[in-house]
């Protein structure tokens, strides 16, 4: 009896094992990637397909990796939440913060932005031309921006934002939502990447005059964008998402090289 018992238990410990490993290989193969509303890094088309500079790259690396992945639209509050409960998955874009790193890992990066830029309504062109840096702007005038909850504007201008938080108001929104409540004086200025302007502007029924794009002497380097996974996604799987980042990135610059 005890010669049987021991069988039935090894047999099952032998079956839990391989079906382990058998789905330790399909979660590391097969990824659910989740993605904001952001044109032109990655939105949702009028057909209702994934679109984007940053999305058909990350579709190039994945292929290149040998991942299959879905794409799904989400808000950034729900995949900041999927990530931290863990499962195959991962997001297109994000900023690298300590706080991310706590709960999630990284790949290498895929984008730099150009300098965040300040984006205001023409007619108070002349009040804001006197804040020479964002911390001025923040510390001293009583405009207020708008901001996507769940998003960070990396560490130089988090740090600025929750050292004066009544200068902003935060939303469950997107980029475009944020560019109306300017131009309907809800807001006063945006803090966006210059090709997200030109997207939503080019987009929207606004016409370019209607606003104004100041630089800050504060804000001179871009910040880098990165794939985020859960802690479940292998670090053998990260690996290879790392080497077909390096080759497809080494690829377009000898491309550009050639040209």
């Amino acid at each position: 009896m005890k010669k049987s018992l021991y069988l039935i238990f090894t047999y099952t410990t032998l079956v839990f094992s391989i079906l382990s490993l058998l789905n330790k290989d399909i979660y590391a193969d097969q990824i659910t990637i989740g993605y904001i509303e952001l044109p032109p890094y990655y939105y949702t088309n009028d057909r209702q397909r994934p679109e984007g500079i940053l999305l058909h790259l990350t579709q190039k690396i994945m292929e290149r990796a040998g991942c299959k992945c879905k794409y799904m639209s989400m808000p950034s509050k729900r995949i900041l939440h999927t990530i931290k409960k863990g499962g195959s998955f991962a997001s297109i874009g994000w900023f690298k913060t300590p706080e991310r790193e706590e709960y999630a890992k990284f790949s290498l990066p895929i984008y730099e932005n150009k300098p965040i830029l300040v984006l205001l309504r023409r007619e108070n062109r002349d009040q804001f031309l006197k804040y020479k840096t964002l911390e001025e702007l923040l510390k001293k005038s009583k405009y207020k921006t708008g901001l996507i909850a769940g998003h960070s504007m990396g560490g130089y201008i988090d740090y600025l934002l929750q050292k004066h938080p009544k200068s902003f108001h935060a939303l469950s929104g997107t980029t475009e939502q944020l560019v109306r409540m300017l131009h309907d004086k809800r807001i006063d200025f945006c803090l966006l990447a210059p090709v997200e302007i030109a997207k939503i502007i080019r987009q929207s029924p606004y016409k370019e005059d209607d606003f104004y794009l100041m630089s800050m002497a504060d804000i001179i380097k871009g910040n880098t964008r990165h794939l985020i996974f859960s802690r479940d996604v292998s670090n053998d799987t990260i690996s290879k998402i790392n080497a077909a980042i390096t080759e497809i990135k080494y690829e377009t610059e000898l491309s550009r090289y050639a040209d």
